[in-house]
């Protein structure tokens, strides 16, 4: 009876065991699961407010492209319509030249090309003209105005790259930043002056002259008021788009996937 009873005991203890083994299993899995849940649910959440942080700031350089487009088209200067097609076919040109190092003008000689392709009526020059009507404004500016145009090595581009760079992380303004620069490129051997509005009318004058007699184009009549406020407004487009770009990078995979999806669809 003895052995009867221990044996039973035995038994209960072991079914108890296991019972308490289950039970602290299923809790544990309940507990990872909700973590898990947990997890997913804040990421979610996160995803979903970086993606609307991401389309609120493409929709602000949208904006401000609009107002661009107005301003251009109240100051009689009419601004390309570019269908989706050639909009990507201009954002494919550009990643190849520079991934091929290309630089700024190169971009622009080509931009300009794809541009006249595509049936705009813009200055149809050849590059050899282009350069030669920069290497014409470089020399009135030396000989009139005591700027000094030095050839940059690779390396010194690097540097003032990387100092715009780091300026624009550290917030710092426009003014800042053309200030740094300007210093840096004069440590280098090159001179700029600080020019009044005066000078800056006159140089205007004098290439908007230059221009239309010695290559027949035609330019429209802007004031240097009218000229400021373009060029404000393209910085500031040129600003919302670094930030925009800084704030992909930071993005997640889905995240992006799903931005450009919205771009796609809403891009004119």
């Amino acid at each position: 009876m003895y052995h009867s009873r221990r044996l039973l005991g035995g038994i209960m203890n072991n079914k108890i065991k296991k019972i308490t083994t289950l039970l602290m299993i299923t809790l544990l899995i309940g507990t990872i699961g909700a973590t898990t849940a947990s997890a997913v649910g804040i990421t979610g959440f996160r995803d979903r407010t970086k993606f609307r942080e991401l389309v609120n700031k493409w929709n602000e350089i949208q904006t401000e492209k609009q107002e661009l487009s107005d301003m251009l088209e109240g100051y009689g200067i009419e601004r390309p319509e570019l269908t989706l097609r050639q909009k990507f076919e201009i954002l494919r040109t550009i990643r190849e030249l520079k991934r091929e190092g290309a630089d700024k003008e190169e971009i622009r000689d080509a931009i300009v090309d794809l541009l006249i392709d595509f049936g705009f009526d813009l200055p149809d020059l050849t590059k050899e003209q282009r350069v030669e009507i920069r290497e014409k404004i470089k020399k009135m500016l030396e000989d009139e105005y005591g700027f000094v145009f030095i050839e940059l090595t690779d390396e010194q581009k690097r540097q003032i790259k990387q100092l715009i760079i780091e300026m624009h992380r550290e917030g710092a303004s426009k003014e800042e930043i053309k200030a740094a620069v300007i210093e840096l490129y004069e440590n280098y051997g090159g001179v700029i002056p600080e020019l009044n509005d005066i000078e800056k009318e006159e140089i205007h004058d004098w290439i908007v002259d230059m221009l239309e007699t010695d290559y027949d184009i035609d330019l429209p009549d802007l004031t240097l008021e009218q000229r400021e406020a373009i060029k404000e407004k393209r910085s500031e487009i040129m600003q919302l788009q670094k930030e925009l770009k800084e704030m992909l990078r930071n993005a997640g995979f889905f995240t992006k996937i799903k931005f450009f999806r919205y771009v796609r669809r809403n891009l004119r």
